[in-house]
C-alpha cells in the first residue's frame, strides 16, 4: 500500500494555523503575514502537500462569491440589509448567495454548512440566533466573517453594530416625558445580542427616570406579528394599567398593536407604542407607529464594505456603532 497523500488538514496541523490560512498561503492569496505564508509553505512542501487541481478550481470559481445569513426574509428590515450588501458587492464584480434560516438554529448551522461545502470564504451574518460558543465555533470554517449586530469574536471576525442600548434609553425618555409610568418591553428572542442590549438601555432609562425595573414587564416573543399580538396580551394580563409598550423591533410592534386593539385599548391614548428599525410599514399603519429609525442601508453596506476589506487584507480602522435616531408618530405622540 502506498503512502498516504499530505492534505491541506496535515499542514494546518503541523503549522498550528487554520485550514482557511494554509488555503491563502499556498495559494498566494491576501490576508496572510509573509512569516506565516513562508513557514505555510516550507511546511506544505516537507510533507509533500500538493494543492488538488479540482478543488482550486472550484476554490477559485468560489472568490467571486460571498455569502449573507439572516434570519427571517419576511422581515423588511433584513430584506433591505441584504439588498444594499449585495449591492455594494455586485458593483465588484462579487455574486452572493443569500441564506434564509427562518429564526432556527438548527437552520442556521445548516445554511453555514451548505455555504462551506461551496467554499464560500467571506460571510456576513445578521441577527444569529445561536450562542455565542455555537456560533465563534460554526464559523470557525470561515476566512472572513461580518458579524451584525453581535458581541462574538475571533481572530477571522469584525464586528459592524447599531447602537441599540442608546435607542432604547431615547424611546424610555421619550415615553417618560409623555407622563407614562407602566412602560414593558416586548424583548423578542432571549438568545438575540439587538434585544439584551435593548434590555439593557430600557433598564437603564427606566432607574434613571426614577422608576423601578420589574422584570414580569419583559415578555420575551417571537420577532414577529403574532408574537406581538401575543406579548401584548401577556402584557395586559400581567398589567391591566400598562400605558406604554416597546418592541424589540417593528414587525412585533405591529402585531403588539393588533393585540391591545382586540383588547379594546386605545392607541395611543391607553397604551403607547414605540418599535424599532422604522421598516418602511411603520410609517403606512394606522396610528403610524413611532419607532428607532436605523439606517439600515447603511448597515449592510457598511457591513459588505467591512467584508471586502477583510477579504483584500486591508487594515480596518476602528469603527462606531451607527446611532438610532428616535421617530416619533402617532403611536406615542
Amino acid at each position: 500500500m502506498g503512502k498516504r497523500r499530505s492534505t491541506i488538514a496535515d499542514v494546518a496541523r503541523a503549522a498550528g494555523v487554520s485550514i482557511m490560512t494554509v488555503s491563502r498561503a499556498v495559494n498566494g492569496r491576501p490576508g496572510v503575514g509573509d512569516g506565516t505564508r513562508d513557514k505555510v509553505r516550507s511546511i506544505a512542501e516537507a510533507l509533500g502537500y500538493r494543492p488538488d487541481r479540482r478543488a482550486s478550481a472550484l476554490a477559485s470559481r468560489s472568490s467571486t462569491a460571498l455569502g449573507i445569513v439572516f434570519p427571517d426574509m419576511a422581515n423588511p428590515f433584513f430584506a433591505i440589509l441584504a439588498k444594499a450588501a449585495t449591492d455594494t458587492a455586485r458593483a465588484r464584480g462579487l455574486n452572493v448567495f443569500v441564506m434564509n434560516t427562518d429564526e432556527s438554529p438548527t437552520r442556521e448551522l445548516s445554511a453555514f454548512a451548505s455555504l462551506h461545502e461551496e467554499r464560500i470564504e467571506g460571510i456576513i451574518v445578521a441577527g444569529s440566533r445561536l450562542s455565542p460558543s455555537k456560533l465563534g465555533t460554526a464559523l470557525e470554517a470561515f476566512a472572513d466573517v461580518v458579524l451584525v449586530n453581535n458581541s462574538t469574536t475571533g481572530p477571522n471576525i469584525a464586528n459592524v453594530d447599531v447602537d441599540d442600548r442608546s435607542g432604547m434609553i431615547q424611546a424610555v425618555t421619550h415615553l417618560l416625558a409623555k407622563g407614562c409610568t407602566r412602560i414593558a418591553f416586548a424583548a423578542g428572542p432571549r438568545v438575540s445580542v439587538s434585544a439584551q442590549r435593548r434590555l439593557a438601555g430600557y433598564r437603564t432609562a427606566l432607574v434613571g427616570g426614577g422608576l423601578a425595573f420589574d422584570r414580569r414587564r419583559v415578555v420575551k416573543c417571537t420577532p414577529d406579528i403574532e408574537g406581538g399580538r401575543r406579548a401584548a396580551a401577556a402584557i395586559l394580563e400581567l398589567d391591566p394599567d400598562v400605558d406604554a409598550i416597546i418592541a424589540y423591533n417593528d414587525i412585533t410592534a405591529i402585531g403588539v398593536m393588533r393585540g391591545l386593539a382586540d383588547a379594546g385599548r386605545r392607541i395611543p391614548e391607553d397604551v403607547a407604542v414605540i418599535g424599532t428599525d422604522d421598516i418602511p410599514y411603520a410609517a403606512l399603519v394606522r396610528p403610524s407607529l413611532s419607532t428607532l429609525r436605523v439606517d439600515i442601508p447603511l448597515l449592510g453596506h457598511t457591513a459588505m464594505s467591512v467584508l471586502l476589506a477583510l477579504r483584500d487584507g486591508t487594515p480596518l480602522a476602528p469603527m462606531a456603532a451607527l446611532e438610532p435616531e428616535l421617530v416619533v408618530r402617532e403611536s406615542s405622540g
